[in-house]
């Protein structure tokens, strides 16, 4: 892929209200704390890091790589409901509470993972303030992003989440490229599709409306947006529209 023109952008934060819908979960604060806790493990592309219904016996801190959470619905189709990117932590409220996981956890590349052991985080709970405090904030991400989700979701067009989420991609993955916006991270429509728990069909028709109108096209299998200005003025539109 040809870099010409390619830099970093710094991008505002998203609005306070939106800023944890389709949220890709990290945890800002207590890496360095939580990552002494456990023991640093390569896993490969693919690999399910826990077994449906049983009650987990470790967590795990993400260092390098995703993990997707997901499941299979009656009729077999894929629900992702969040990426765990570099430095979230998963598995945390089964593991403390004794619960069993309801979802499952698997690498969607190859990742670095540390794995914490639960006797060491309850143990390390007794003597520290701050890492009880850094798992609180990891749950209270969760619990957030969990309900805008719910609540855009019964409120925007399938339009304007497509839209979102692309806004998500950039903040994310985005750097400049020729005048626009390059989302340097391979994005299929079916992943967005199960992202958003929609059609595949209705993801590919809203995306040949964006391109249509020149706001997104493809770069050597990358999308490109025509600006995350111009983004936010469309889902303005759509958003009015909807009124």
């Amino acid at each position: 892929m040809n870099s010409r023109g390619k830099k970093e952008i710094e991008y505002g934060k998203p609005k306070e209200e939106e800023e944890s819908f389709y949220h890709l979960l990290y945890l800002p604060r207590g890496i360095d704390r939580l990552e002494q806790l456990g023991e640093v493990e390569y896993i490969p592309a693919g690999q399910e890091m826990n077994k449906l219904g049983e009650i987990p016996q470790c967590c795990y801190l993400v260092k390098s790589g995703r993990i997707i959470c997901y499941e299979f619905t009656y009729n077999g189709e894929q629900r992702i409901y969040n990426f765990m990117e570099p430095n979230s932590l998963f598995l945390e409220e089964c593991l403390l509470f004794d619960k069993p996981c309801p979802i499952l956890f698997k690498t969607a590349v190859p990742s670095e993972l540390v794995r914490i052991d639960k006797c060491d985080l309850k143990r390390a709970f007794k003597h520290d303030i701050d890492i009880v405090m850094d798992v609180c904030e990891s749950l209270a991400t969760k619990f957030l992003s969990s309900m805008d989700l719910i609540r855009f979701g019964k409120q925007q067009s399938a339009a304007w989440k497509i839209c979102k989420l692309l806004q998500i991609f950039i903040e994310h993955y985005g750097v400049a490229y020729d005048g626009k916006v390059l989302i340097q991270e391979k994005i299929s429509q079916q992943m967005v599709a199960d992202l958003l728990g929609m059609n595949r069909v209705t993801v590919t028709r809203k995306f040949k409306e964006l391109k249509d109108i020149g706001l997104l096209e493809q770069i050597n299998s990358y999308y490109c947006i025509r600006s995350s200005c111009q983004l936010q003025e469309h889902m303005d539109f759509i958003q009015d529209e909807g009124l």
